[in-house]
């Protein structure tokens, strides 16, 4: 896990007139040449780029020793039905993670995955859970109806439903964004992105479903792709 772990960045909002400055949203892990970060579409989703003077998308890398170095970063792509977002940060790279082709994960395989389950309460340390795939799957729509179906909708609906991994694991908001990987060779083979709720989103840390969910790198695969 070690070799893990300094590829592993917390995603956020920067403010100089904020406290703190930095904004925890969401996890995200070192791809490609070292100087991009995959992440989830809703976790930049929640940062409002229409205010000149609101806060900006930022990461933190590891420096070393327990030290983060704060990156501002551009957005390359937010891909919203597939839940993944590719951006660039600025400054020196840092150690990239290896992204696996996902086709040859079958369900039971024992997996695992890293990120930030509860954001700043742990001091940004980075923590590690195991997963078994409990079924590979189709994220589906519900049914809708004409009233109901919105632009992300169609735009669903004419990809078509995407593969998805369901873990047997407790995953928590934190963890959104963090790689899901192959224990043993450390290739990345996914993205977690969901956590079932039994009950309310409060219920989360006190009430964990025990199910999680994570996009298949074969869709971050083909985001770097088309960002050569």
């Amino acid at each position: 896990m070690a070799r893990i772990k300094p590829s592993v960045v917390l995603v956020g909002t920067y403010r100089a007139t904020d406290t703190p400055r930095f904004q925890f949203l969401g996890t995200g892990f070192v791809v490609d040449d070292g100087s991009r970060v995959v992440t989830n579409a809703h976790v930049t989703s929640r940062v409002d780029t229409a205010s000149a003077d609101g806060p900006v998308l930022a990461v933190q890398v590891p420096a070393g020793g327990g030290a983060w170095s704060l990156r501002h970063v551009k957005v390359l792509e937010v891909n919203t039905p597939q839940d993944l977002a590719l951006l660039q940060f600025d400054g020196s790279a840092v150690a990239a993670l290896a992204v696996a082709a996902s086709d040859l994960v079958r369900e039971g395989d024992d997996l695992a995955f890293m990120g930030f389950p509860i954001g700043g309460l742990l001091g940004f340390s980075s923590v590690t859970h195991r997963a078994t795939v409990s079924s590979i799957t189709t994220m589906a729509l519900p049914s809708p109806t004409g009233q109901q179906l919105s632009q992300r909708a169609i735009r669903s609906l004419r990809l078509g439903p995407i593969q998805i991994f369901q873990l047997d694991a407790t995953a928590y908001p934190g963890n959104s964004g963090g790689p899901l990987f192959d224990p043993e060779s450390g290739a990345v083979v996914g993205v977690i992105n969901m956590v079932l709720v039994k009950t309310t989103r409060e219920s989360i840390l006190s009430q964990p479903s025990g199910i999680s969910y994570a996009i298949p790198s074969r869709y971050v695969l083909e985001m770097l792709a088309r960002h050569p």
